[in-house]
């Protein structure tokens, strides 16, 4: 009976010795090998760490003038275990906000706890949903990119995704500073995952991205897109684009091509009109490359007055290339080839300069490589070396044939000859800032003398004439005097191979005023017909002259001849027109005027600065 005992006693020490055993092997296990994988596995139970967005940031005009912001906005979630009703929750969701209600059954029937239902719906979406009254719906605040000024200015400034990243334009470009840096914070939680503490612990905290500044002047913007898109309704053109530029500095005031898109809804429009085609599209730019073949001619030290027998208007060269002019020319200076726009002119003056000569002068104002603005996508043309061309090559090129170039790289050359034959590189951005603040600057790029100042000089005079008596007088600003040069040139059909007879781009390219520059201006209609037919000098040229009449007022340049006066106090400057002969009446009027105000308070730059001081 002892030993029965003693057996059964040894028995359950034994057990109860290997339960011990198991136990501190377990805790050796838990304490020991595993105690590091346990820990941060309680942690990633008790603890959530959450991402937190920047705020975007914003892009202005030269004057500060948001023209992209980021608000706030909610975005649609449900909870698919409390919808009691999916069809019919769904029914109600798709009348008020405009989506098939089959996506939006699918997401409610699902087993998940939390589903998307739409991202960043506006205000009035919202107050509609919560209307319907429907349980299990709720809304998550997120930011939201928004364009004030709807389509002004939209394929330069482009667009961000859902996801507040930069897809085209300026919003990618400058991605990297707009962005900002996303924080990190971190909360405790239960077992169904509530917050149980009511305070977060800050990991990392966000970083709000930085404003980009434009060069973009957001009025000077607005009367480019105006008037641009008043001539393309009225001729029925197919788009138009504008660049504007200031000849001292290359600053871009305005980049336009109509009709644009709304970014706010880009999703909405054709892929084809995100394009800044200013930047991102090529044209055969024709007679106003013949600036080109003329700064090739004077620089190679040919003769202004020399003339040259255009051959009646018709010239064929040869390998079926025939070239016309508009009218039946006889003998022609070579100024006037290029003020009454000879093709078989520009050409005579292209076999007295020879092709390795023309192509270097191409090259040298930039064909043929980008501008390097900064955007993505920017096209550098198309200028094929001489050893490519072809016998008819010479022909084409002299008048703007066989080649490729953008709009801006167009502008440019009237710049460079209203800079005296300097170009000034382009530029697009003012600076990234940040509170006011610059923390990036773009790197200054150093102006090229491409011509000598005589041949700027020239050929500033000879576009003068052009608005003045040729091809170009519905260019002309009243006041100001403009100097520019047209261009129509037929479309390559690209079923035929051949130009078409029916389809043209018509431009007009110059600068205003003629004396003192402030403008360089391009203006392209891409096809359509005015009463006066398809040409540029009267489908391109009118509103070549809306823009520069209006941007000189907005500027407050003066006309030639006005006198500027500075009045008492903080009064604006105010031109004034004097006479040849004397001065006017109201400039006699306002000086006795002037005259008395000094009697009775003193000097006008006293007062000035009295009230300067205070």
């Amino acid at each position: 009976m002892k030993e029965g005992h003693l057996r059964r006693l040894i028995a359950c020490g034994a057990l109860v010795g290997l339960g011990f055993g198991a136990l501190a092997v377990k805790l050796f296990l838990i304490q020991i090998r595993d105690r590091e994988f346990l820990v941060s596995y309680a942690e990633r139970q008790l603890r959530r760490t959450l991402v937190l967005r920047p705020k975007r940031g914003e892009i202005l005009d030269a004057q500060g003038r948001p023209l992209a912001v980021s608000v706030e906005a909610s975005s649609l979630y449900a909870n698919p275990q409390e919808i009691d009703n999916p069809r019919e929750a769904a029914r109600s969701l798709s009348q008020v906000l405009g989506v098939a209600g089959p996506e939006f059954e699918r997401k409610l029937s699902g087993d998940r706890r939390y589903v998307w239902l739409l991202r960043k719906i506006t205000p009035e979406e919202k107050r509609k949903v919560m209307d319907l009254g429907i349980d299990g719906l709720g809304f998550a605040a997120e930011s939201r990119r928004f364009y004030p000024k709807r389509e002004l200015a939209s394929s330069l400034l482009g667009f961000v995704g859902v996801d507040e990243k930069g897809l085209s334009g300026v919003e990618r470009a400058f991605e990297g500073h707009m962005g900002g840096r996303a924080g990190r914070v971190e909360i405790e939680r239960d077992a169904r995952g509530r917050s149980i503490h009511p305070e977060a612990r800050v990991l990392l905290p966000p970083r709000a991205g930085a404003d980009v500044r434009l060069t973009i002047d957001e009025v000077l913007q607005f009367v480019v897109e105006k008037e641009l898109a008043a001539q393309v309704a009225q001729v029925g053109a197919r788009r138009g684009m504008g660049v504007m530029v200031e000849p001292s500095s290359g600053r871009v005031l305005a980049m336009a091509s109509v009709p644009g898109f709304n970014p706010n809804a880009y999703e909405r429009y054709p892929a084809e009109r995100w394009r800044e085609a200013a930047l991102q599209e090529v044209y055969e730019p024709v007679s106003t490359f013949k600036l080109i073949t003329a700064a090739a001619y004077l620089e190679s030290g040919g003769d202004w007055r020399k003339m040259l027998f255009c051959e009646e208007g018709l010239l064929r060269i040869g390998g079926g290339y025939t070239l016309r002019d508009h009218k039946r020319f006889g003998w022609l200076s070579a100024e006037q080839v290029i003020v009454h726009s000879s093709n078989i002119g520009a050409y005579k003056l292209g076999m007295e300069v020879g092709p390795a000569r023309l192509y270097r002068m191409a090259r040298r104002f930039g064909f043929g490589e980008s501008m390097e603005l900064g955007l993505a996508g920017e096209a550098g043309g198309i200028l094929r070396p001489p050893a490519r061309w072809s016998g008819t090559s010479l022909a084409a090129v002299s008048i703007g044939q066989e080649v490729g170039v953008t709009p801006l790289q167009m502008v440019m050359t009237a710049a460079a000859i209203a800079n005296g034959g300097v170009m000034p590189a382009p530029r697009l951005v003012e600076d990234v800032e940040r509170d006011g603040q610059p923390l990036w600057l773009p790197p200054r790029r150093e102006m090229q003398r491409v011509i000598s100042a005589r041949t700027a000089a020239v050929l500033a005079q000879t576009m003068r004439k052009v608005v003045a008596g040729g091809g170009g007088v519905q260019a002309e600003v009243p006041g100001y005097g403009s100097a520019g040069k047209t261009g129509t040139a037929q479309k390559l059909d690209r079923e035929t191979k051949t130009y078409s007879r029916t389809r043209f781009v018509m431009s007009f390219v110059g600068f205003v005023p003629y004396k003192n520059p402030r403008l360089a201006l391009l203006v392209v209609i891409d096809e359509g017909r005015g009463k006066d037919g398809a040409w540029g000098g009267s489908v391109a040229a009118p509103v070549w002259r809306r823009i520069a009449w209006q941007s000189l007022r907005y500027l407050r340049v003066p006309p030639e001849g006005a006198q500027v006066l500075e009045v008492a106090g903080r009064a604006p400057a105010v031109p004034v027109t004097t006479s040849p002969k004397g001065a006017s009446l109201g400039e006699r009027v306002f000086r006795i005027a002037q005259t008395v105000h000094h009697v009775l308070h003193g000097s006008s730059s006293a007062s000035a600065q009295e009230e300067r001081g205070h």
